[in-house]
């Protein structure tokens, strides 16, 4: 009998750290240069062909294990987040609270209410992605989404896949996603917004094709679960059980409330008081003690819990400060902005079309190494809109090319700590990712060459 061959397991970590050897080789190789940059309304921007080669010390090897502590540093906002949202969620998961919950909504839907759960799920972090432009900040709906598709009789994939697609996917599209189209607007001069109905019009057509992806999917391992991508895999801690069928005591369903209203109000703080990542990670750990007393809980239960809840999420927040890492190696190589220059090169004597797909292309090339949106938009929108003009396209168009490239890749990058970190919380290796998720992106990528063909035709604007 022969032995069955093992496949290849790829490690992010391995992978990251590969990627910071890379940036640091390609340090020696790639001459420093510059950008000029000014202060428009408060905001850096390039100043379109002021590049420039500079000096620049060579980077030491110790500079390769220097760029993890560095990222983490980087990111630590994002990884305090992360852990302390797990030591919140581990309360509520001790008072067998969530449990409960999670057990009276399966019961309420019934066996065959899956898809709709999926589908309202889904709808909501597609507006949050794709009209607000969150995906970091919705991190703590991950450890209480993936329970609730398990129980439904689903993978984690299933899990996931609600929140990265319908997140990353609205982001992509945004209709009014300000950290893309807004901050492109505002450094292009157009009218904040501007040129909505198009992408609307790609936002549903986008979101919609994503979500019955999702659903054929669910319904397959459904109905054999031998088909699950995830088939193998030990993901049996991620479940609740649901064999006791308890009923709801007083304290575990006001514990539930205080769980509800903490997410209410981090979106509202977020929307309405300018909240950063620490005073929403603050409303977590406020919400996880107040809900340890409410279920009697004592405060040494409490600190072990969150201690507990920690150690569990510590693999995805250093996942996060080690993809964080990948940036600072390149900043401190001082190769952003000779790679930046490099590839806006590349477009230069294209025609209309090939010129709105090339900056698609390379847009997503260059979100490897830079996953800011934001942070692209403002070093690229100076040297992308001169070069619009100059090729007959519109300002309008160059930004729906710029938002497809930096959205869509966004799924597919594994130097992305945001994607990373909802991949580990449903325990998803890479390979199994792309195995679920590649046929969704090559059907997006027809979709939006498509788009900007239409784009380029219609004289897409204004300006």
């Amino acid at each position: 009998m022969k032995e069955k061959k093992k496949g290849i397991k790829i490690n992010a970590f391995c992978l990251l750290f590969c990627v910071i050897i890379i940036c640091a080789l390609a340090s020696y190789v790639i001459t420093p240069g510059t950008f000029e940059r000014q202060i428009v309304d408060g905001r850096t921007v390039v100043v379109p062909g002021s590049y420039h080669v500079i000096e620049k010390a060579a980077l030491s090897p110790l500079a390769i294990f220097n760029a993890i502590p560095n990222g983490i540093i980087g990111a630590a906002n994002m990884v305090v987040l992360i852990l302390l949202v797990g030591g919140s969620i581990e309360v509520y998961n001790k008072s067998g609270a969530i449990n409960a919950g999670i057990g009276k909504l399966v019961k309420s839907v019934g066996s065959k209410g899956g898809p709709l759960v999926i589908s309202v799920f889904f709808a909501v972090f597609a507006v949050l992605g794709g009209f607000l432009g969150w995906i970091e900040v919705c991190i703590p709906f991950a450890p209480l989404i993936i329970p609730i598709l398990l129980a439904l009789g689903y993978d984690t994939i299933v899990a996931v896949s609600i929140l990265v697609l319908g997140l990353m996917v609205g982001f992509a599209i945004g209709p009014t996603n300000i950290y893309t189209v807004g901050i492109a607007h505002q450094v292009s001069q157009l009218p904040i917004f501007s040129g909505i109905k198009l992408r609307l019009i790609a936002y549903f057509i986008f979101t919609g094709i994503t979500l019955i992806y999702i659903l054929m999917y669910a319904a397959k391992i459904k109905k054999d679960p031998e088909k699950s991508y995830m088939k193998g895999i030990d993901v049996s801690d991620l479940n609740v059980d649901l064999s006791k069928n308890a009923e709801i005591t007083k304290s575990q369903s006001m514990a539930l409330v205080i769980l509800v209203l903490t997410f209410v109000i981090s979106v509202y703080g977020m929307l309405k008081l300018k909240w950063s990542i620490v005073d929403m990670t603050g409303v977590f750990l406020l919400s996880g003690i107040i809900a340890g007393f409410v279920t009697k809980m004592s405060a040494s239960d409490i600190a072990d819990s969150f201690i507990e809840g920690s150690k569990g999420a510590m693999g995805g927040a250093m996942i996060v400060g080690v993809a964080r890492g990948v940036q600072w190696i390149l900043e401190q190589g001082g190769i952003i902005d000779p790679i930046i220059n490099g590839l806006s090169q590349l477009l230069d004597g294209l025609p209309p079309v090939g010129s709105a797909i090339g900056v698609f292309i390379v847009v997503s090339l260059l979100n490897a190494l830079v996953p800011s949106g934001s942070g692209k938009a403002m070093a690229l929108m100076p040297i992308l809109m001169p070069l619009a003009e100059l090729i007959g396209i519109t300002r309008q168009t160059m930004i729906l090319a710029y938002q497809f490239g930096d959205g869509i890749s966004n799924i597919f990058w594994f130097t992305y700590g945001g994607l990373l970190i909802f991949l580990s919380y449903g325990k998803i290796p890479l390979a199994r990712w792309y195995k679920f998720v590649m046929p969704l992106i090559a059907v997006m990528i027809v979709l939006a060459v498509i788009f900007l063909s239409i784009a380029v035709k219609i004289g897409y604007g204004p300006a």
